[in-house]
């Protein structure tokens, strides 16, 4: 049973579902919860810049910030409280990091539907997180049942 749940969140359609499983756990389990956000520099292209400043890592901050306070609400919507942590760097690399600080039993996160050409560009942070977690990871997929009952 998971103690130490670590959620790790984006501003991606997916937050409400990985924060709902999430929940579930930590409802079953007496689990504590930490939900991580990642300011990801390398995101810099995304926003049509091709030579950074600050002003684009800040519209990324404000970014973290939004999505740590949107995770806040939402497990306070559940009576489910949580320490919240932003980070900066390369997603997989801050989750692993922060799950062995906080001596996390369970890594959550979401899985984006991406193209092939997509995941060309935007590398899977589930995938990497993989080879980099010190506990277990559980990948929630929001997907709709596209296969025949």
């Amino acid at each position: 049973m998971p103690k130490v749940v670590l959620i790790a969140v984006d501003s991606s359609p997916q937050q409400q579902a990985v924060i709902a499983a999430a929940a579930e756990f930590a409802t079953e389990c007496s689990s504590d919860l930490h939900v991580v956000s990642v300011n990801d520099p390398a995101r810099h292209w995304e926003l049509g810049i091709a030579d950074p400043t600050t002003a684009p890592f800040d519209v990324l901050d404000h970014d973290v910030i939004a999505t740590l306070e949107a995770a806040v609400r939402q497990l306070a919507e559940r009576g489910l409280p949580c320490h919240t942590h932003a980070r900066t760097g390369l997603p997989a690399e801050e989750i692993a990091r922060l799950a062995v600080e906080i001596s996390a039993d369970l890594i959550v996160i979401g899985h984006r539907h991406l193209s092939w050409v997509g995941r060309l560009i935007d590398r899977s942070v589930g995938r990497d997180l993989l080879d980099r977690a010190p506990c277990n990871v559980l990948i929630v997929s929001e997907r709709e049942n596209t296969y025949p009952e």
